[in-house]
C-alpha cells in the first residue's frame, strides 16, 4: 500500500476513500506489534494527542475548514511515519493479513 495520497482525478480520490479501512486497520495491527520499535509508535501517539489537545497549530474554530485539515494532515503524516519506520517484513506481513494478534 502506497499510500492515500489525493490523486489529479476524483477516480484517485474515490479509491482512496475506499482503501481508508485498510489502510487503518493496517495502522492499527502495526500499533499492536511488539517488532515494531517504540519510536513510530510514539509518533502516532503524539499525533493523537495533539487532535485531542485543546492547542491547535490552526484553530478549528476560527479557521472551520483549515483547522480540521491540519489536523487530518498530522495524523496523516503519523500514519505514514509509522508505516516507512517499521520493519518492511512486518508491514508486508500486516498488509497481507497474515499476523497472528499478540505478537
Amino acid at each position: 500500500m502506497r499510500g492515500l495520497g489525493v490523486g489529479r482525478s476524483p477516480l484517485r480520490a474515490l479509491a482512496a476513500l475506499a482503501a481508508l479501512p485498510a489502510y487503518l486497520r493496517l495502522c492499527a495491527r502495526l500499533m499492536g506489534d511488539r517488532r515494531v520499535p517504540l519510536g513510530p509508535k510514539l509518533i502516532v501517539i503524539g499525533a493523537l494527542v495533539y487532535l485531542i489537545s485543546p492547542l491547535d497549530l490552526l484553530p478549528d474554530l476560527a479557521l472551520p475548514f483549515l483547522g480540521q485539515l491540519d489536523d487530518v494532515a498530522v495524523l496523516w503524516l503519523a500514519s505514514r511515519a509509522l508505516l516507512r519506520l517499521s520493519p518492511p517484513s512486518v508491514v508486508a506481513e500486516h498488509a497481507r493479513g497474515g499476523a497472528r494478534r499478540g505478537r
